[in-house]
């Protein structure tokens, strides 16, 4: 069975890749960059994973920056790139969307926030890390060889004060604030 993988040049999504390819699912890579994509091609390497789909997110982000709340950033952000997982999935013929959320360690990754990124895509979200603490996560990292490859980058984009508790119907109006076109 296919899914698709948001991976990164992080410690976690490499990890949720490794947990979910040892539970038999072929996984294809969409990796969301702003700069540079090289890091994740090596990351993927060392997995096994052959496909990835690369998205240049800085126009998304750019739009969420100039025409909403500062606050619902990284919400807004992580709903767009469900949505474009979801449309890459269609075309792959993959069943779900895996992350390597981890709950309470950033802003989008509180019960609340989860809900709320949720229910902007129909496919499943798999989320192998979710009750894991970053000790254990840091743990299998070192073991699959992926941690001294992760890149400690923040993204310039999150705001000094996320929401913590985001509320459906406020996000979807933020939403509507927004003219990005969903293309993968």
């Amino acid at each position: 069975m296919k899914a698709i993988i948001l991976l990164s040049h992080g410690i976690d999504s490499p990890v949720a890749a490794y947990l979910m390819q040892k539970k038999g699912l072929e996984l294809i890579g969409v990796n969301f960059f702003t700069t540079s994509y090289k890091d994740v091609e090596i990351i993927a390497k060392k997995l096994g994973i052959k496909k990835i789909h690369y998205i240049d997110h800085k126009n998304i982000l750019s739009e969420i920056k100039n025409n909403t709340h500062p606050k619902y950033t990284c919400i807004l952000c992580k709903r767009m790139m469900y949505r474009i997982a979801e449309k890459i999935a269609e075309k792959e013929n993959a069943k779900f969307i895996v992350t390597g959320e981890n709950l309470g360690q950033v802003a989008s990754q509180t019960l609340d926030n989860l809900a709320v990124l949720e229910e902007a895509v129909e496919i499943p979200v798999l989320r192998p890390l979710l009750c894991l603490d970053k000790e254990e996560i840091v743990n299998i990292a070192k073991e699959i060889e992926t941690y001294n490859l992760a890149k400690n980058v923040k993204c310039p984009f999150v705001p000094k004060r996320p929401a913590t508790k985001a509320d459906l119907k406020t996000i979807k109006r933020e939403e509507m604030k927004l003219k990005v076109i969903y293309e993968s």
